[in-house]
């Protein structure tokens, strides 16, 4: 049976405190929380002692679970390429670390970590480059997946050219190159995470990729919506994804794990306009999540 999830990044924004969230949304039907870890590498987060990182997520966790929550998924840092400041590296490669220990800490048995996109990889160029920079990244926190008992999640990703403005494939767009990366790491730390806005901002079918990848490779989900044209992380049906064929597809592959969405956006736009207001939009979600995952 599917699992519905969420993030919870808008509620201390609208003055929801943690056991309040976590309470409404058990309420709703979500069981699980998309943890989000994403504190760049310079996060004061990353400068705990183990035992101190272990106290703040332990006290996170049993917030989650008193409420009938857990935390299903997480998210590391999204600035662990380097580019042009090499002498950054070991500071955002040990941020991954710190995110891994986060997410075992949590419980939580997933994190997506992005691939590293390297300049030259735009539309179908610089794979082989980009691959050789991703093979170093991963196997390098593969000790630590295994010593912490997490498994990453690589995540599809897209690209706006920077000449043309147009949108289009860049590092594991496409299910052929996510599918190559797991099988050349070669073990069971890692999986797939495909985020269906990614899929068409793109260029690719996200019913195609769900089916292509199968519920070997995939185990973590992004679900949002948008129009095609930006990254607008909108809820299952406000944009022009067709969430049915999506439904569908994940039950034909027999997908068991979380439909998660990573739809904050239209909540911080209700800025004070009170709680409520979220409450109620948040149980649109979920009731929406709710008809998707019953299509067969």
């Amino acid at each position: 049976m599917i699992k519905l999830g969420t993030q919870t990044g808008f509620a201390s924004n609208i003055g929801l405190s943690a056991d309040e969230m976590y309470k409404i949304m058990s309420d709703l039907g979500f069981s699980s929380v998309d943890y989000s870890l994403m504190n760049g590498y310079q996060s004061e987060l990353w400068t705990l002692t183990d035992d101190e990182l272990k106290a703040r997520m332990t006290a996170v966790k049993e917030t989650m679970h008193k409420n009938g929550i857990v935390a299903g998924q997480t998210h590391s840092p999204m600035d662990a390429y380097w580019g042009k400041q090499p002498e950054t590296k070991e500071a955002r490669w040990n941020a991954q670390i710190q995110a891994i220990k986060a997410a075992s800490f949590l419980e939580s048995p997933y994190i997506v970590i992005h691939p590293l996109r390297h300049p030259n990889r735009a539309h179908k160029r610089g794979y082989e480059e980009c691959k050789e920079l991703n093979m170093e990244f991963y196997s390098f926190l593969k000790p630590y997946l295994e010593e912490y008992n997490v498994k990453a999640a690589i995540e599809n990703m897209f690209m706006r050219d920077p000449i043309l403005g147009r949108l289009g494939e860049t590092v594991c767009s496409t299910a052929a190159e996510l599918k190559d990366y797991v099988d050349t790491l070669n073990s069971d730390r890692f999986v797939v995470c495909l985020d269906v806005g990614h899929c068409v901002l793109g260029g690719q079918d996200p019913v195609s990729m769900i089916y292509e990848l199968g519920n070997k490779y995939l185990h973590v989900t992004h679900m949002h919506d948008n129009d095609y044209v930006d990254d607008r992380h909108m809820m299952a049906g406000m944009g022009k994804i067709d969430w049915w064929s999506i439904g569908k597809a994940l039950n034909d592959i027999g997908y068991e794990d979380i439909f998660n969405y990573e739809a904050d956006s239209p909540f911080y736009k209700l800025g004070e306009y009170k709680k409520d207001l979220a409450v109620d939009l948040l149980r649109v979600y979920a009731e929406v999540a709710k008809e998707i995952v019953r299509v067969k």
